[in-house]
């Protein structure tokens, strides 16, 4: 009875190691050179869609805005929360002057991601075009949240400003461009006027 157990013992162990060393890389049969070729040329849909964008930033870069715009719609058809696909996509718009067709795109990108100061400055200058004023200053005043001391976002809502007639306003946001940025805050004092 007992040389049975010893038996018994002995194959499961047996049984038990060999499932662990088929596991093990050197019991693995090795992929011939031209399989692992194969497997690292072709690329995974994650670098596949890498290349689609950054192919449509060079196509935007090069300004052939209609490639780049055909690239970030197929960026955006396979990842519709891609933000910077949307704001290329804004861009492309604005580069065109199509400041109402630059909207959706700017404000989906600025939606994604709503802490951008790049997203909602392109947003505000879009409202700003189209003379939205009202539009264009929560914009601005967005970014003015995130970054109090921004520059451009100061030069900008105080140039809003002025489009709505708000020369008290303007001349404020000249006070808090004044130590922020020399050359912005003089600007602005020649387009206040007085």
């Amino acid at each position: 009875m007992k040389t049975i157990k010893m038996i018994l013992i002995s194959i499961a162990l047996v049984s038990f190691a060999s499932c662990f060393k088929a596991d093990t890389p050197a019991s693995k049969p090795k992929p011939t050179p031209a399989a692992e070729r194969s497997v690292q040329s072709s690329p995974t849909p994650a670098t596949e869609k890498a290349a689609n964008f950054d192919q449509a930033v060079s196509d935007f870069n090069a300004k052939n805005f209609d490639k780049a715009e055909a690239g970030f719609k197929d960026v955006i058809a396979s990842n519709p929360k891609n933000a910077d696909a949307h704001l290329y996509l804004g861009r492309i718009k604005t580069e065109r002057k199509d400041f109402q067709a630059a909207l959706p795109y700017l404000q989906e990108a600025s939606k994604l991601d709503y802490k951008s100061t790049e997203k909602l400055m392109l947003l505000g200058d879009a409202y700003f075009e189209l003379k939205r004023y009202d539009t264009a200053i929560v914009e601005y005043g967005k970014i003015s949240g995130f970054e109090p001391n921004n520059p451009q976002a100061t030069y900008k809502m105080g140039r809003t400003y002025i489009g709505l007639g708000n020369k008290i306003a303007a001349r404020q946001q000249l006070k808090k461009l004044e130590p922020l940025d020399k050359s912005l805050a003089e600007k602005l004092k020649k387009e206040i006027g007085d």
